[in-house]
């Protein structure tokens, strides 16, 4: 029996052979075992003599000059001409060149390093009178324009392009597209979809020849939560687990809010595990149970909680119980063989220690089923403390250059005394000694040796024993750079190189310095086009260490150049736009520092999801580096809608449409719509993030609205326009402002007439123009839910009227606010404001339409909108100071839910035509909100603290987000 198997793939040409063979032979006898041998023999010789061909086509043809370099572009019809150009000068390979097969082999590279094209190929070489010509053929990527996802819904739309591999702007592979199906239902899957049928498809668009991906989903039945059961619970509520678990909150819900995800499901149990290990239950194993009938499933999580840990210390005499309580390594994970009291044994030990208790040792008795309650678990520390080492003298010896103050400040170890414990541990004494070291040798002693003397004396209490520290320092020469030297460096002179180094001729030696300055020179040579730099430093110190010498071995390797940079993806951004981000430009030296920096402007523009870079000929050492930059643009158009309902406005509906990307320039026009019960408001807006390539911001705006306050007796109708300059500081924490506007002003009452009002004046249409100063610095970790840092703004408008001299003033406003957790589940909020209005001219009299209110859920809560201070009628009045002043302390309460307390106070002063005198008005309040995704909903209350005659007790407030 034989069975002779011969696969052979051939593909030849004189710039590449590619071979694949296979050969199985299986042979019962002899004779055909020989037959198969003898065809393997025969191959062989086939492909040496291909072999031999090639070189002796290669060699005939070495050595001789390129005459043309001709390149044609297949399966695009459209910018034929960019295609050419690019691969032309991605192909390092020009008219002239004396041809090689390594320069062809190094072309083929190149090209496919860049992976713009699907195809290359390259015809053998022929030979003219005139020379070597060449012929590449090249078939380039298709492009995705467009990814289109249709009923995705419960799911957003980014989750689904998230979960494929494909993306706008990226190449479009018919084997990839049919690949997103499969990653798209295991998405679906994962959230709880039986079946999803997914249909992906692709249509190329004629015009530009890129392709437009349609997604359509079908999501079909999905495993519906029918009920939620927990079992083996004694010592908790089933409601209780119940309300910490998500996938019981999904079964009381509608539709398709009632899912069944399994990581929901395992994010519950680790919840729960996490609950009753900090109540006690060390030992609580849960799992599930899943019991799915057609598209319904009955999840019963099964607890066995195991014994209930009670933690009790003996012979601690200098710890309190609650100290030693936070040392106890069980919360996180558990006791398994024991391992949490082990590791609580050495996190005791090591408090004790700390605090000069060397001699402490801890042992442990577990004592089960107490009789009073079976269930339980008593595990006793007991702890033997022994006497505290205090440190009763700590002497300096052997310093002359450092002072013993100058060392003191950098060493833990001290004697006792007022404010400091002056307790005796090894490894602290240990560590100072390396840092007196670490100082010694900043300056420039290198066979400093320090040596220990530890005298300890029984104290008079036997719980007492007293330290006595000698450190003997042996300085040594103090050596001080004699020359420094940079061999074979070209590039830059002897004193530039010097500049980058802090080290200098005649200065203290510093070891550690010395690897700062090498990394110095590195980053600096390679800035300059030297990117395969390496330097090596050679010391040569004479015999009493009084001098050393210092010579930088520098191997500057080639100077690279930029080439082509080629971008990719970006099928509507304008290509001057990216070459605008870009630090480096074609011809300049290459520099890794300086794209590495382009590619972070390019993450900052609001255009781009993400951005790569890819370097041809940077690995292969080449003298030139072409760049390509892969883009991938964000969806330009979106359209936002909401509606909702707060105190401030009562019911709101609004909406936004806009293009993040506007005539791809990297611009944001966008139109904003909203209507209240307190009235109307819409704008454009044009947004350019870098006005004329600079690093200031421009915001362009026309706007109108109308305003009727709650409890003002007035309203304005607004018509204007915007124009505002932004600059950022200090990595984007501070941000100035300079703005111009003009407004067309119609103030009105709302009940009543003109004649009735003694304002009646400051009533009809005025022209106003303001200029408005700005500064803004904020180093929040967020800007939705803030937990720490701090935020403060500074406003300053200067106003003046057209035609009249009512709105000739000054408007001052300063706003401060600091956010600090003091533990993981409390955070404490603070706010200042304040703000004045002053006029200038001729002018006495404000508008009150500029004039400052106070009272309501942003300012003080527990008063109705604008009434902290109002008039006979009730109407609210305000003022040309304000002084605002809060302070709330916010609890996570758990299953996304915070309590805050409040504490407000306020007062509104220099009230026009009146002689009061300024007076604060204060409440308290509680309130509930509950977490969103994209911020708190609010539910609030204050308690006016000194009521008026007949003014109410307190008021409710609602908001989305926080007020501060």
């Amino acid at each position: 029996m034989v069975i002779l198997a011969v696969r052979l793939n051939l593909d030849w040409s004189l710039d590449n052979l590619e071979l694949q063979f296979h050969f199985v032979t299986f042979c019962r006898y002899r004779s055909l075992r020989f037959f198969s041998l003898a065809i393997l023999f025969l191959l062989i010789i086939l492909f040496h003599d291909l072999g031999f061909a090639k070189e002796k086509i290669s060699a005939d043809l070495s050595g001789q000059t390129i005459n043309k370099v001709k390149i044609n572009i297949i399966g695009v019809k459209h910018n034929i001409q960019k295609w050419e150009s690019l691969a032309e000068n991605l192909i390092p390979i020009k008219q002239q060149d004396i041809y090689s097969l390594e320069k062809i082999e190094q072309a083929i590279a190149d090209l496919v390093d860049s992976k713009l094209f699907k195809s290359i190929h390259v015809t053998d070489p022929e030979q003219t009178p005139y020379g070597v010509q060449i012929a590449f053929t090249l078939t380039p990527f298709d492009r995705i324009k467009e990814i289109v996802i249709k009923n995705a819904f419960p799911l957003f739309q980014h989750e689904v392009i998230n979960a494929m591999t494909i993306f706008t702007g990226g190449v479009f592979s018919q084997k990839r597209l049919n690949e997103q199906a499969g990653h798209i239902k295991n998405l679906f899957k994962n959230h709880g979809y039986i079946d999803p049928v997914i249909k992906v498809k692709a249509q190329q668009d004629s015009s530009d020849g890129n392709y437009m991906v349609v997604v359509e989903i079908d999501k079909k039945a999905f495993f519906e939560i029918k009920r939620v059961t927990i079992a083996g619970n004694h010592h908790f509520s089933s409601s209780r687990l119940k309300l910490r678990t998500k996938i019981w909150k999904a079964s009381i819900f509608f539709g398709s809010g009632r899912r069944f995800i399994k990581k929901n499901m395992d994010d519950d149990i680790k919840n729960l595990v996490e609950f009753y290990r900090k109540k006690g239950f060390v030992d609580v194993r849960i799992t599930s149970e899943v019991i799915k009938d057609k598209n319904s499933v009955d999840i019963i999580l099964h607890i066995n909680e195991g014994p209930e840990y009670k933690i009790s210390f003996q012979g601690n005499e200098n710890f309190w119980d609650y100290t030693l309580k936070k040392e106890i390594a069980f919360a996180k994970h558990g006791n398994k063989k024991s391992s949490g009291i082990r590791k609580s044994i050495r996190k005791l030990k090591k408090k004790y220690i700390e605090d000069g208790y060397l001699d402490v040792s801890i042992e442990h008795q577990i004592i089960d089923n107490v009789p009073q309650n079976p269930s339980r678990r008593d595990v006793i520390f007991k702890i033997k403390e022994g006497c505290q080492y205090k440190m009763v003298k700590l002497d300096i010896v052997g310093n002359k250059t450092i002072s013993r103050k100058k060392i003191l400040k950098n060493i833990l170890t001290q004697p006792s005394g007022f404010g400091i414990g002056g307790v005796y541990v090894p490894g602290v004494l240990k560590e100072d000694i390396k840092a007196v070291k670490a100082l010694y040798l900043s300056h420039g002693f290198t066979k400093i040796i320090i040596d220990k003397e530890i005298a300890i004396k029984e104290g008079d209490k036997t719980e007492e024993k007293f330290v006595a520290v000698d450190l003997i320092i042996h300085e040594g020469m103090q050596t001080l750079v004699d020359s420094i030297d940079f061999k074979d460096l070209t590039m830059m002179s002897y004193d530039k190189a010097l500049s980058y180094i802090s080290l200098q001729p005649g200065g203290i030696f510093n070891e550690s310095e010395v690897e700062n300055d090498k990394k110095s020179l590195i980053e600096n040579i390679s800035k300059a086009g030297h990117p395969h730099v390496k330097v090596t430093v050679v010391k040569k110190i004479n015999q009493d260490r009084s001098r050393i010498n210092l010579c930088y071995k520098i191997n500057e390797g080639q100077k690279v150049e930029v080439g082509e940079i080629v971008y990719v993806g970006n099928l509507k951004t304008e290509e001057y736009i990216l070459e605008n981000e870009m630090e480096i430009t074609k011809g300049e030296p290459f520099s890794l520092s300086k794209l590495i920096e382009s590619r972070k402007n390019m993450l900052d523009m609001n255009a781009l999801n993400s951005t790569g870079f890819r370097t041809i000929g940077l690995e292969n050492r080449a003298d030139e580096v072409n760049i390509v930059v892969e883009v991938e643009e964000k969806k330009p158009y979106f359209f936002e809608i909401a509606a909702g309902y707060d105190t401030e406005r009562h019911l709101f509906f609004n909406s936004t449409i806009g293009d993040q990307n506007f005539m791809g320039r990297n611009l944001e026009l966008q139109s904003t719509g909203e209507i209240s019960q307190i009235g109307y408001k819409v704008d454009i807006s044009l947004k350019e993030p870098k006005l004329f390539t600079s690093d200031i911001s421009s915001s362009t705006q026309l706007f109108t609205e109308m305003r009727e306050e709650f409890n003002k007796e007035f309203g304005t109708e607004t018509y204007g326009f915007s124009q505002e300059f932004g600059k950022f500081f200090f990595n984007k924490t501070l941000i100035t402002k300079l703005g111009f506007a003009y407004n067309y002003r119609d103030q009105y009452l709302i009940n009543g007439s003109l004649q009735a009002n003694e304002q009646a004046d400051q009533y009809g249409i005025r022209h106003v123009f303001e200029i408005s100063q700005g500064l803004i610095y904020n180093t929040t970790d967020s800007y939705v839910m803030p937990k720490q840092g701090f935020f403060s703004s500074f406003n300053m408008d200067i106003s003046k009227g057209i035609g009249d001299e009512l709105d000739d003033f000054i408007k001052m406003q300063l706003d401060a606010r600091y956010y600090y957790t003091l533990f993981k589940t409390l955070t404490f909020a603070v706010r200042g404001k304040y703000g004045y209005v002053q006029p200038y001219g001729d002018n006495s009299t404000i508008p009150e339409d500029q004039l400052f209110f106070l009272g309501g859920t942003s300012s003080v809560r527990g008063f109705d909108e604008n009434l902290l201070r109002f008039d006979e009628n009730g109407k609210a009045v305000g003022g040309r100071e304000i002084l605002l002043g809060s302070i709330e302390a916010r609890y996570d309460v758990g299953m996304n839910v915070e309590l805050a307390l409040f504490y407000d106070i306020g007062s509104v002063a220099r009230i026009q035509g009146s002689n009061d005198s300024e007076s604060f008005r204060d409440s308290v309040g509680i309130g509930l909100r509950y977490m969103t995704p994209i911020g708190p909903i609010g539910f609030l209350y204050g308690w006016k603290l000194d009521p008026e005659p007949g003014e109410s007790t307190g008021n409710f407030h609602f908001s989305m987000g926080y007020t501060f």
